[in-house]
This record gives structure tokens, C-alpha cells and sequence, in this order.
């Protein structure tokens, strides 16, 4: 979890965090995140109407483009999301999960004028790295967050085989229109992720022979499903979900 001074924020049991969600980068990828997390709370016993955590769900969905903003190519989020956590902050929320990896780029300056914590998708990735032993990973991912080496310093002290495309690679071109491309992207498909950008997402996941591969963009999250592997696909958005179950029940 990130802070401004690298320590912890103790939640325990009796005084569980708000949860903050913060999506709409996409909205399917926000709307999915709350599924994992609602099952995330069955699959640990939790039914009953009073026995789920609170938590806020805000659909960001006018934030700038992320990957746009570090290319270059278009204004930055970071005021857009100051005053949508300002918001957030107002309603009492104690622990916010930004629901796109891109987005953790931003996420200093941000934390500067809104100080709450964020569960940071990144570290808990690394952590999940080390808890389950994976010597050799892959990442796929926007060119945003590759080009900000988001994942590359969080696994960078874990002296692993760690691999990611080139931005200019036809390898990295493949992953960037599954995501984008207006015919068939899933950030404009949504939910119903098109045959084609199945087709290219297999064939990068074809093209790794490593332990594990991060889905390191919050709509890949929404294909992991309908993809097949001999590597573990590891979804930032699933290992986040279990951190907020963490959170809440005082396990972290």
C-alpha cells in the first residue's frame, strides 16, 4: 500500500477501512473489479447483507487518457483525479484502489494533495511474485505503463527473470490494439471482449515461455477468462481484491 512515507496505515477489525474504488478507466474494468472483490468476500464466508465491507465506488470516466498524458499526447489526469478524491475524501474514504495500473503513475503528485492511501497494484503484484515463488515473468500491458516502468521497479529488487515487449515491437502494437483500437479494442467493446483482440492477446501469451504473466492493464483483466496458457496469469485487479478483503478484516 502506498504512502507518502512508505509506512503502513493500520486498519484492524473493529475499525475497517472505506473502501474507495476508483474506476471508469474503463467502466467495465471498474465494474469487474467489484465482482472480484464481492467474490473475493464469498469465497472467505462472508453472505450476508451486514457481514460485506463499505466501500464507495466512483466511475472516473472523464479522467484523461493515461497512457496519452506519458506519451506526450495529451493533458494530464492528475487535477481530474484530485477532485474526484477530494470527493472521495469528503465521504470518508480511508483506502483507495485505483482501478488501472496506468493511473499508479500519477499516483505521487496526486497523493501530495489528497492524502489518502492507495492499494498500490504494482507492489501487491510483486508481493504475490514472491509469495508464490515465480522465478520468470512476463508483463503485458499499455505503452504507458511500460514506458513508466511501473512494474519493472516493483520487481526490480526480486532478482527474477523479468521480460517485457518494446514499445515499438509488433509484440507490444498486438497488446496496444487489443486495448485501444476502436473497431475492436476492449476499452470499446467493453465487457464483451471481440474475437479479435482474443486472437492477438493469445498469440503474445503464445509468445512468452516464462512462470507467469502479468495482465498489467485493467481491461486484459477482462479477457484473462478466455485465454489459455501454460504460464499463471496473474490479474493486478484479483491480487487487489484480496488485499481489500485483507484490509477490511484486519489480516493486513
Amino acid at each position: 500500500m502506498s504512502s507518502d512515507n512508505g509506512s503502513n496505515t493500520k486498519f484492524c477489525e473493529n475499525d475497517p477501512p472505506l473502501i474507495g474504488i476508483l474506476g471508469g478507466m474503463g467502466t467495465a474494468a471498474g465494474i469487474h473489479f467489484q465482482n472480484l472483490f464481492f467474490q473475493v468476500c464469498n469465497a472467505n464466508g462472508i453472505h450476508g447483507d451486514q457481514d460485506y465491507p463499505e466501500w464507495l465506488y466512483f466511475n472516473a470516466s472523464k479522467a484523461p487518457d493515461r497512457t496519452e498524458a506519458l506519451l506526450g499526447n495529451g493533458p494530464s489526469p492528475e487535477e481530474y483525479l484530485v477532485q474526484r478524491l477530494q470527493k472521495m475524501k469528503a465521504a470518508g474514504v480511508d483506502l483507495v484502489v485505483a482501478v488501472c495500473n496506468t493511473v499508479h503513475s500519477f499516483y505521487t503528485p496526486v497523493y501530495g494533495k489528497v492524502p489518502i492511501p492507495w492499494i498500490d497494484l504494482q507492489d501487491e503484484t510483486a508481493r504475490k511474485i514472491v509469495h508464490d515463488g515465480y522465478t520468470s515473468v512476463s508483463l503485458m500491458s499499455t505503452e504507458g505503463t511500460l514506458r513508466s516502468g511501473l512494474f519493472r521497479n516493483a520487481i526490480a529488487s526480486l532478482q527474477i527473470d523479468y521480460h517485457e515487449p518494446q514499445p515499438a515491437s509488433e509484440m507490444q502494437r498486438m497488446i496496444t490494439n487489443a486495448i485501444y483500437h476502436p473497431g475492436y479494442g476492449i476499452k470499446y467493446t467493453g465487457a464483451k471482449v471481440h474475437p479479435k483482440a482474443l486472437r492477438m492477446l493469445q498469440e503474445v501469451v503464445d509468445g512468452f515461455e516464462v512462470d507467469a504473466i502479468i495482465m498489467g492493464c485493467t481491461e486484459l483483466s477482462l479477457a484473462k477468462s478466455h485465454l489459455k496458457s501454460n504460464a499463471v496469469l496473474l490479474d493486478p485487479m484479483e491480487i487487489a481484491a484480496q488485499a481489500c478483503y485483507d484490509y477490511c478484516y484486519g489480516k493486513r
